[in-house]
C-alpha cells in the first residue's frame, strides 16, 4: 500500500466485497486495511449499516455465512449468487460476508458486531439440529412448588399454573413466569424453585416485581411472596437481576457463602462450581458483596470475584459486554483458552466435551447463540490451531 486511502474509496471497496465483485487482490488489500486502528471507525460504521438493514426472512442466513467463510477464506469467489434488484438493498448475502470479513480481517475485530444490531441475526429462525449436532439453548425449566409438586415450564400452556398461596403462578405466552402477590399473603414464606437444564434458559418475574433471567444449569430458591424484613433468594449457576426498589425491604442474593445485598439495581451473578470464581457484576446501583468478615461495596461497571480460597478481588472496570453477552444471546470471548470456551459450549448445548492434547489457542470475538454448535465449531476451527470432532453427542477437540 503506498498511500492512505480515504474514507470514500473504503466504502467502495467494501461495497464491492459485499456485492462479490472483488478480485483475490481487493479482498487482501482490504483485509490489510481493516487491521489498521486508524481505519477501525470506518469499517464498524460499514458493518454495522449492513447488520442493521432487515433482510427476507426466507434466506438461509446461516448456509450463506458458511459457504461465504469457506469461499473468502480460500481467496476464491463465494459461490453463492447475488439477487438483481432495481432498489437498493442489504441481502442476506452480504450480511453473510459481512460476518466473514469480520472473522477473517484480524484478531482485534469481533466475529459479529458488538452493537444491539446483533440480534437481526439472531432472530433468524432455526431448523431442528440434524443428527451428531445440538440446538442452541431455548426456553427450558422446571418449577418446584413448595408441596415438592413439580412443573416442566415448557410443556404447559400459557395462563394461570396454580396458586401459591395468596400468589397466582402465570406462564407468559412468550415463555415466562410470573409472580402475581395479592394483598393478605400467608405469614409463612412458600418456597419455589426453577431450574434450568444444560441447554436451557427462562426468565422470572417475582412478586416484588423484580425481573430474574436464568442462564443454563442455574437454580433460583425463592418465596412465592415476600413476608419478611427481607427479600432473599438463593442462586447456584447464574442469573442476571433487575430489582424491584423498596428502601424498606432489601433484596438479598445468597450463594454459598457469598450474599449480595441491594436495595434497588440492576447486577449479574456468575457462580458455577466449574468456573474459578464467583462474579458478581453491577451495572446500575449499588451492591454490597459479603463474605464472611469481608464486605465490599461496588459501583456501577465494577465486579466483584470471589475466589475459591475466600478472597475477593474488585475490577474497577468490568467487561460489560462480556458479563451480559449470555443474556443478550451472545458468546464473547476475550483472550479466552480453549477449556473456558468450551465449559461455555457445554452448557449451552448440553453436550459433552473431551479435550484432547495441549491447545494453547486463546480466543477475542462473539458469535450468536442461536445457532447449532457446529457453527460455532466452523467459525472457532477457522481461526486456526484447533479442530472439533462430533461423535455420540459429545465434542472431541484436538489441536
Amino acid at each position: 500500500m503506498n498511500q492512505d486511502p480515504d474514507e470514500s474509496f473504503l466504502k467502495e471497496l467494501f461495497a464491492r466485497f459485499l456485492e462479490n465483485r472483488c478480485s483475490e487482490e481487493e479482498i487482501i488489500l482490504l483485509m490489510e486495511y481493516a487491521e489498521k486502528e486508524e481505519y477501525r471507525e470506518i469499517f464498524s460504521e460499514m458493518i454495522n449499516r449492513v447488520a442493521t438493514e432487515d433482510h427476507p426472512a426466507e434466506e438461509d442466513l446461516y448456509a450463506m455465512h458458511k459457504e461465504v467463510i469457506d469461499g473468502v477464506a480460500a481467496r476464491i469467489t463465494p459461490p453463492v449468487p447475488v439477487r438483481k434488484e432495481k432498489t437498493h438493498r442489504w441481502l442476506p448475502y452480504q450480511v453473510a460476508a459481512a460476518v466473514a470479513f469480520l472473522l477473517l480481517a484480524g484478531g482485534g475485530w469481533r466475529w459479529y458486531s458488538r452493537s444491539s444490531s446483533t440480534s437481526q441475526v439472531a432472530k433468524h429462525t432455526l431448523a431442528p439440529a440434524p443428527a451428531n449436532d445440538a440446538a442452541p439453548a431455548g426456553k427450558k425449566a422446571i418449577l418446584i412448588l413448595a408441596n415438592g409438586a413439580s412443573v416442566t415450564l415448557d410443556s404447559v400452556a400459557s395462563g394461570l399454573l396454580t396458586q401459591q398461596g395468596q400468589t397466582q403462578i402465570i406462564q407468559s405466552a412468550g415463555g415466562s413466569l410470573l409472580y402475581s402477590s395479592a394483598a393478605g399473603a400467608a405469614a409463612e414464606p412458600l418456597y419455589n424453585s426453577i431450574i434450568t437444564p444444560r441447554g436451557g434458559q427462562y426468565q422470572v418475574t417475582l412478586s416484588d416485581g423484580t425481573k430474574v433471567w436464568l442462564n443454563a444449569a442455574s437454580t433460583l430458591r425463592f418465596p412465592a411472596a415476600f413476608t419478611g424484613a427481607q427479600r432473599q433468594v438463593t442462586l447456584t449457576g447464574e442469573a442476571y437481576f433487575e430489582v424491584a426498589k423498596n428502601a424498606d425491604k432489601p433484596f438479598l442474593v445468597t450463594v454459598n457463602n457469598l450474599r449480595v445485598t441491594v436495595l434497588g439495581t440492576s447486577f449479574n451473578i456468575m457462580a458455577y462450581e466449574d468456573e474459578a470464581a464467583v462474579n458478581t457484576t453491577l451495572l446500575d446501583g449499588a451492591v454490597k458483596v459479603t463474605e464472611g468478615n469481608n464486605a465490599t461495596l461496588l459501583q456501577p461497571g465494577e465486579q466483584a470475584q470471589l475466589g475459591r480460597q475466600g478472597n475477593i478481588r474488585v475490577m474497577k472496570h468490568a467487561d460489560l459486554n462480556a458479563v451480559m453477552a449470555w443474556k443478550n444471546r451472545l458468546f464473547w470471548f476475550e483472550q479466552d483458552d480453549i477449556h473456558t470456551v468450551m465449559r461455555q459450549l457445554s452448557r449451552e448445548y448440553n453436550i459433552a466435551v473431551e479435550i484432547r492434547g495441549n491447545i494453547q489457542r486463546h480466543f477475542t470475538g462473539s458469535i450468536p447463540r442461536d445457532v447449532n454448535v457446529s457453527t460455532v465449531l466452523e467459525v472457532l476451527e477457522k481461526t486456526g490451531g484447533v479442530h472439533f470432532t462430533m461423535n455420540n453427542g459429545k465434542i472431541i477437540v484436538t489441536p
